[in-house]
């Protein structure tokens, strides 16, 4: 944390399980490992280190990020980080787990319908793929009729100050089912009609009963 305390740490060992049809690739494709914790708001460093048990080859990262306190700003409408991805794989397909990762797939935000979200690095991607996005909004209000908030979000591309195009806006009024505070939105589009380029995705979330809303930004590049 911000004093140099050590809050919370993880070791995995993954094996990697490979047959005929993934053994050739091996030399060409990359393993994306993932876990996580719970944390109070505030600013961390995490460490992290890779070691390949057979060859005793390591490698090492490092990065600060913030888990903000959400609670704190009650003018705001509470969102979550947006992920962006090009790829849903179904769980069965993974080629190692671990074991304190079974644990966690019951409320994992990026587990749905025994597939998962892959998140994207770069955000680079082409244009024969789809691009995914998800993000969940926290504790919006409820219409005092219904019982339940009425929450809609779209997404709009721009290159440069020209808009190329938006979505159809989704709308949401049920929580996640093992999180009962926890709106989540899922898109799905397809980047064909996109022309390459870089892109500035801008998501448009409204909570039409509380009056909040939320425009995050991110910048994307469509290769051909």
């Amino acid at each position: 944390d911000a004093k140099g305390k050590q809050v919370a740490n993880v070791r995995d060992t993954i094996r990697v399980k490979l047959g005929e049809a993934n053994a050739a690739q091996l030399g060409r494709r990359h393993f994306q490992y993932d876990t996580g914790f719970t944390l109070p708001p505030g600013r961390y460093q995490l460490k992290f280190l890779a070691r390949e048990n057979r060859t005793g080859k390591m490698g090492t990262f490092e990065t600060t990020f913030d888990v903000p306190d959400l609670s704190r700003d009650t003018r705001s409408l509470r969102l979550s980080s947006v992920v962006w991805s090009s790829q849903r794989e179904p769980l069965e397909a993974a080629v190692g787990a671990a074991e304190s990762k079974k644990q966690l797939l019951a409320s994992h935000p990026l587990v749905h319908d025994g597939q998962k979200f892959v998140p994207s690095i770069t955000r680079v991607f082409r244009k024969d793929q789809n691009l995914y996005v998800y993000f969940e909004v926290y504790d919006p209000a409820l219409d005092p009729a219904q019982k339940a908030p009425s929450l809609a979000a779209s997404l709009s591309f721009f290159r440069g100050r020209t808009k190329a195009f938006e979505s159809t806006p989704v709308q949401v009024t049920q929580a996640a089912a093992s999180r009962q505070r926890a709106f989540p939105f899922q898109f799905q589009i397809p980047l064909s009609p996109l022309g390459p380029g870089p892109y500035t995705c801008q998501v448009n979330v409204v909570d039409e009963v509380g009056k909040k809303f939320s425009f995050p930004r991110a910048r994307l590049v469509l290769l051909p």
